[in-house]
């Protein structure tokens, strides 16, 4: 009897990672092809400015979501090789501090949602491409706030826990500035026809965002010995090179697109976020 053998043929020059980023761009290129058809064919004047504003900040969006994910690898090995992570006479894991940002949107979600009524009463509301570039200018100072945080670092190389909580706490009033507004002007700027088109391509952006983060994460790589740093100053100094260097760049693209938006924000044609939370 011959048996059967499955034949698996590799992709040439594409590993795992190439052809997931192979995938999303061919996603992301379909989705865009699609929504310039939809646009050319039976969208008014004012729907195709308001779906470009709508992809803007998709776009945007990406941004944002890259460097706020890094929570989840070079922030929480961070917390592992160079936070000092004791308080007091108690000790918590690196895995733990991924419960800062949980813990802050309790706290702050409520508040931002009444600041953003209590503005709109006052006409007085930021338009949402200001808030995705106030997001942006606070994800980009919470990395800056652990570079500053490393002239405190001791002779164990070792941050104080302080900072790193400070840098989640402006991540996540970035989050309140961006998600749920963004979440709100993707369907009020979209023709009903496409709303949930449109929310597709808002999780896409996620997707691709993801994926984003992983590559910025590999720059701040250290040679290891069964999980052990090597040499802890050398990772220190390395994860102040790359988290102020992204920092830096969000800081300066949250200012240029917060003036931008003034100008963005006739696209809407009235239509805007401003009333929601």
């Amino acid at each position: 009897m011959v048996q059967a053998h499955s034949v698996v043929i590799p992709l040439p020059g594409l590993g795992e990672q190439n052809f997931l980023a192979l995938f999303l761009i061919v996603g992301g290129v379909a989705f865009l092809s699609y929504m310039a058809l939809y646009m050319l064919r039976e969208c008014s004047a004012a729907e195709v400015q308001r779906l470009i504003l709508a992809i803007v900040l998709i776009v945007i969006s990406v941004v944002f979501w890259a460097l706020f994910e890094q929570a989840g690898s070079s922030m929480n090995l961070f917390a592992a090789r160079n936070t000092d992570l004791s308080i007091g006479q108690f000790e918590i894991t690196a895995s733990q501090t991924q419960s800062f940002n949980a813990g802050f949107i309790l706290i702050f979600a409520p508040l931002f949602a009444a600041l953003w009524a209590f503005l709109a009463r006052l006409r007085k509301n930021p338009n949402t491409g200001l808030k995705f570039g106030l997001a942006l200018i606070q994800v980009g100072l919470g990395f800056l706030v652990l570079v500053w945080g490393v002239n405190f670092a001791g002779d164990d190389f070792r941050v104080p826990l302080i900072f790193l909580a400070l840098a989640y706490l402006l991540h996540t009033t970035g989050e309140l500035c961006l998600s749920p507004v963004g979440l709100s002007a993707i369907t009020k700027l979209s023709p009903p026809a496409v709303v949930s088109f449109m929310m597709a391509g808002w999780f896409l952006s996620s997707a691709f965002a993801q994926y984003v983060a992983g590559v910025i994460a590999r720059f701040t790589a250290t040679d290891t010995v069964a999980g052990q740093v090597l040499d802890p100053e050398a990772a220190l100094n390395g994860y102040a090179a790359v988290f102020g260097s992204i920092g830096w760049f969000a800081v300066g693209l949250g200012v240029v697109f917060g003036i931008l938006s003034f100008f963005l924000k006739r696209l809407g044609h009235g239509v805007d976020a401003e009333t929601a939370a």
